[in-house]
């Protein structure tokens, strides 16, 4: 029949098994179809038929009551309103279709209505779980809709086939629910299944009602596996997520006030929004994509004025929260608590960003207690009159300053910013609290990062105890400057057990690193009439557009296509080879993760972005190509490779950033961004060290300290720079370097040209003229013979792992007319040598063993560079010689089998490398097995324990592996048995 509501049900044939019960919906612009299951109609009987619509895309068949089936589409709404009058037993304007019956009693009503008389509700909010998960149950509610008592009722369930135990049912009276807890047999092999819950009421008129529950297996999660994190956006479009390659998303649902009010843990939000929160993690779960919450508990409180920071005149300074107000840390210990009760359990829920962007908003405060604090950890008395902002103080602006720059250790300026930067504007602190509250109630497995972790002045300890220090890098105007930025996290998580007086607290605080997806378009394609802003340490991630600007240029001036399309865009995409260029340089450090930001210009969004916008439509492919090339295969070996220990030290001085405004605070811009390029250029390796490192490790083992910006120096310093030069040792500065140290190369500073193309020959030309006063006194371990290309060493064992960056760029069409950033990369040839000897090399993104000149001392490896390209070499002192594999000949539904692989030398000796691996286990159908994946064979071996699935297909199983440098495969068979055999 078809209504003037845009509906139609109709009754199919009769396929051998039964009809099919169809309802048709007009929707705006489409008709889908919902269907019920095969249902068996006996001529002469009458029958009950009726289907339920809740205009959010979930329609529901009810024959006699029972349940039908039916389907949830949400992405259909609510029913158009038709054009056509009502007609019962036909379709209205179109073929005749009949009715293979007699129709009665048509009821078309507003809402869903209940039909079953009995029926299973589920009260719990999981549906999806992961293999081998304790604990796995699903809780159902059997709901009597009668107005009479059900007696005798039997409750019957099937899980994938499988029966499940029977629950006699107590008498239930009208209303009444009776509740069924059902353990889910997580030892399934992963897939989705069907819950088939059916009750039985005996009587004159037998009543049946089955209804089916979806389940979801999911695999466990391979070891070592390398997030690749979307910070914010895209879980409302998983399938866009999981398409690109992300692991992680970042979602939000707590209510801080609630919490605040609470004083206490507490749920961190309505029951409502609870359901939905689990809801969104059973839906991550199943498409393998892990949440991270995002929690600025700390940012929230700035709402409360007596929360505010003030200055001596007791007045408020700025929207910042002075973080050592007593109750703060408390609150966010709370916040944690109760996002670990209530989402800690969801294996979906698997990281917490802690407080993010935060510290910009500090000042000098003078509240009481931060004096109190200030005396208790420093013994001044007070906080010094020169005090101005959390900037520091001009040494010009201080009478009686040091005329050779150099201050003691226990200047009272120096001693006050360090405890403000460390912990007087309390961030830190609130930072430990969070993540003590989130690792609470046993999650210690929920990993927790902080960001943008070094837009602070350069001393040790921001982000608290936070497992992951990570940060954000634009890639413009050279992507090889995202390495300036990575290695500023790994030396201020190297000090994470050195908070000032304080209690040691960790010393395995690690690194992740983003790259921006967006780009600020008054940085790389400025309006007409827009002038170009420059990204220094005082820049700030806020689109500050200037007064009288956003004309359109009509002049005739060549405008890229998306200039033409998009004329207001404010942040527009990153260039592709900018993304593949960036990804290279911060894999080549020992980072545990990598993260991108910017949802609306990675992907077309229909609601568009009303700053993010989509103006690069090939980055999202590179970004995807690079997941699954580089970072999926690769990823698992990588993060279980150490950084090389490198002999080239690039101070940055907390001194004087405080004395002298220096400092990147983050940005990679000014001098020191240039400084650090140039030092990539002239084929170093440097690593950034703080004021703090000197005096916890000393100078003893670097050959070159490069002090860029060093106008002001604490005492301690300058005496261990002057016994690093009496020792032999190679110091480059600039010309504002420290009077009381004497450089051995003078490195002269420069002002950055705005045009990309200026700057990058000024860059090279610099490094050119290092590199010539360098060479006769300091040896590279490893180089390049052109500066365009970048190369890097990691190492384990005896084995190096060779990274090579092609940075030589030129203008493109997207944004090079505007002259401020090179985008498009170019091919280029160069030849690597690393300081090594008669070694195997091999090319891990290809696979293969490469062609090499190897001499007593060197390695040379000539290549061949695509545009913005990079390679990983694997660089060893025995040949890979074979693919072993240990495998148990047999083994049972239920049992488990051990699985070893070694990658073994020309010696008959596993390899002393961590060696990239797939492994694939292979069922008699061909499907993969769980643990199918990749991995690092760290020392050559990697092991893995399978348990076989009580639901497995028996037979011979295949185990193929292939390690992933010399490019060897092997197989293995094993003999899965059926049950009972």
């Amino acid at each position: 029949m078809w209504v003037n509501l845009s509906m139609q049900l109709i009754l199919s044939g009769d396929s051998g098994a039964g009809r099919r019960l169809r309802m048709i919906l007009g929707t705006t612009g489409e008709h889908p179809t919902w269907s019920s299951h095969q249902c068996v109609f006996k001529p002469g009987v009458w029958v009950h038929v009726a289907f339920t619509y809740d205009g959010k895309g979930s329609g529901r068949f009810y024959v006699n009551g029972g349940a039908a089936g039916g389907e949830d589409r949400p992405e259909y709404g609510a029913v158009a309103p038709g054009v056509k009058n009502l007609t019962v037993g036909d379709r209205v304007g179109s073929l005749y279709h009949g009715f293979p019956g007699y129709i009665d009693q048509v009821r078309i009503c507003k809402g869903v209505l209940q039909f079953s008389y009995a029926s299973f509700e589920a009260v719990s909010l999981r549906r999806v779980f992961v293999r081998m998960e304790e604990e796995a149950t699903v809780r159902l509610a059997l709901i009597n809709k009668q107005r009479q008592t059900i007696h005798g009722a039997k409750a019957t369930f099937l899980l994938g086939g499988v029966p499940q135990l029977d629950r006699l049912v107590p008498d239930l009276g009208p209303g009444e629910q009776y509740i069924i807890d059902l353990d889910i047999d997580t030892s399934l092999r992963p897939e989705s299944y069907s819950l088939v819950a059916s009750v039985y009421v005996p009587g004159k008129s037998p009543y049946r009602n089955t209804q089916e529950f979806p389940i979801t297996i999911v695999p466990r999660q391979l070891p070592h596996t390398m997030p690749v994190v979307m910070w914010g956006g895209g879980l409302d479009q998983i399938d866009r997520l999981t398409e690109l390659g992300f692991t992680h998303c970042i979602a939000n649902w707590v209510d801080f006030d609630k919490i605040w009010e609470a004083e206490g843990p507490t749920k961190p939000t309505t029951a409502e929004g609870m359901a939905k929160a689990v809801a969104a993690l059973d839906d991550a779960l199943a498409h393998d994509i892990g949440v991270v919450a995002s929690l600025s508990p700390g940012r929230w409180a700035r709402k409360h004025p007596q929360f505010r920071r003030i200055g001596p005149d007791d007045k408020h300074v700025g929207e910042g929260v002075c973080g050592l107000c007593p109750e703060l840390p408390k609150f966010c210990y709370n916040v944690g608590a109760s996002v670990s009760s209530a989402y800690g359990d969801h294996p979906a829920m698997q990281a917490a960003l802690v407080h993010t962007e935060v510290r910009g908003a500090s000042h000098p405060c003078y509240h009481e207690h931060d004096r109190k604090s200030l005396k208790a950890a420093t013994g001044l008395d007070d906080i010094p009159e020169a005090v101005k902002t959390q900037r520091g103080t001009r040494y010009q602006d201080i009478a009686e300053f040091p005329a050779n720059r150099v201050i003691p250790d226990d200047y009272p300026l120096y001693v006050y910013y360090k405890w403000f930067w460390k912990e007087g504007d309390g961030w830190n602190t609130m930072h430990t609290a969070l993540h003590n509250g989130l690792k609470s109630g046993g999650h210690d497995d929920l990993w927790t990062f902080h960001d943008p972790a070094v837009r602070v002045a350069s001393v040790y300890g921001n982000g608290g105890d936070v497992d992951y220090l990570s940060h954000w890098t634009y890639s413009y105007p050279d992507p090889i400057r995202i390495g300036l930025c990575a290695d500023e996290l790994f030396c201020m998580a190297g000090g994470a057990s050195s908070l000032g007086k304080q209690e040691p607290t960790r010393g395995d605080q690690q690194v992740m690193k983003m790259t921006q997806i967006i780009w600020y378009r008054s940085q790389t394609a400025p309006q007409r009439g827009e002038k170009a802003s420059i990204q220094t340490g005082d820049f700030t991630d806020q689109d500050v557009r200037p007064s009288g600007t956003g004309s359109v240029d009509a002049s005739g001036r060549y405008r890229a296509a998306w200039e033409r399309e998009v004329p207001d865009a404010r942040f527009i995409t990153i260039a592709p080879m900018h993304l593949r260029e960036a990804l290279w340089c911060k894999i080549s450090r020992p980072i545990q993760g990598i993260m991108y930001h910017g949802w609306g210009s990675l992907v077309p969004l229909d609601d568009k972005h009303q700053a993010y916008r989509y103006t690069n439509p090939e980055t999202r492919w590179e970004l995807k190509r690079l997941v699954e090339t580089v970072v999926r295969p690769l990823g698992p070996a990588l993060v279980q490779i150490p950084d090389r220990k490198s002999d080239v030290a690039f101070l940055e001085s907390f001194a004087s950033q405080m004395f002298a405004r220096r400092g990147t605070y983050g940005w990679n811009g000014g001098w020191e961004g240039d400084a650090y390029l140039i030092l990539q250029y002239a084929g170093l390796q440097p690593r950034v060290i703080y004021e703090e490192t000197v005096g916890k490790e000393g100078l003893k083992d670097f050959k070159v300290l490069v002090m860029p910006a060093c106008d002001v120096l604490p005492q301690s310093v300058v005496s261990a720079v002057r016994a690093f030069q009496n020792a032999g040792g190679i110091v480059v500065g600039d010309e504002n370097l420290c009077p009381a140290v004497k450089s051995d190369i003078l490195l002269p500073t420069h002002v950055r040209p705005r045009r990309a193309d200026e700057a990058r020959t000024m860059n090279l030309a610099a490094a050119a003229r290092l590199r010539a006063k360098l060479d006769a006194a300091y040896r590279r371990y490893a180089e390049s013979s052109t500066p365009n290309v970048i190369t890097r060493v990691r190492n384990y064992g005896s084995t190096d792992y060779l990274f090579a960056v092609n940075d030589l760029r030129e203008f493109g069409n997207y944004v090079g007319h505007h002259g401020l950033v090179m985008e498009n990369g170019l091919p280029t040839d160069a030849e690597l040598s690393i300081r090594r000897g008669r070694a195997h090399v091999y090319d891990l993104l290809s696979h293969r063993e490469v062609t090499a000149r190897s001499g007593k001392d060197f390695t040379t490896i000539p290549e061949s560079f695509g545009p913005c390209e990079g390679r990983v070499y694997m660089v060893t002192d025995r040949a890979i010689d074979e693919v072993r594999i240990s495998a148990p000949e047999t083994v049972a539904p239920g049992e488990s089998a051990v699985i070893e692989v070694t990658i073994v030398g020309d010696d008959d000796r596993p390899m002393d490398a961590v060696v990239p691996v797939k492994i694939d286990l292979i069922d008699p159908t061909g499907r993969t097995a769980e643990f199918s994946g990749h991995y690092g064979a760290k020392d050559g071996t990697v092991a893995l324990t399978a348990t076989i699935a009580p639901n497995d297909v028996p037979g011979l199983w295949r185990i193929h592996v292939r390690e992933l440098a010399s490019g060897l495969t092997a197989d293995a068979y094993m003999r899965v048995s059926a049950i009972g055999h």
